[in-house]
């Protein structure tokens, strides 16, 4: 007997771990007149966009929570791009 999993997560951390198990599916989304559209669409691989911070400003959050958040997905993508170097040289 076959069996199918299917894992579904906005982490993409996650998806780096899982990446080795499983084929990795995405689906994207296009941001028009301040509303997230998603085309429900299955794309093989790993998610190369992200939202989060965009449904932050459609929903009138704070400018300052807005900006931290930013700032805090900024230094998250510099520390994965570091990790990654640092793997590469060893």
């Amino acid at each position: 007997m076959e069996f199918k999993i299917i894992v579904s997560t906005h982490d993409i951390e996650l998806t780096d771990l899982l990446a080795g198990e499983y084929d990795l599916y995405h689906f994207t989304e296009n941001i028009q007149e301040q509303q997230i559209k998603f085309d429900y669409k299955l794309k093989p691989g790993n998610l190369t966009t992200t939202n989060a911070i965009h449904i932050l400003e459609i929903n009138d959050y704070p400018e300052e929570v807005v900006a931290e958040a930013k700032k805090i997905s900024k230094a998250i993508h510099l520390n994965q791009m570091i990790n990654k170097d640092s793997i590469i040289e060893r």
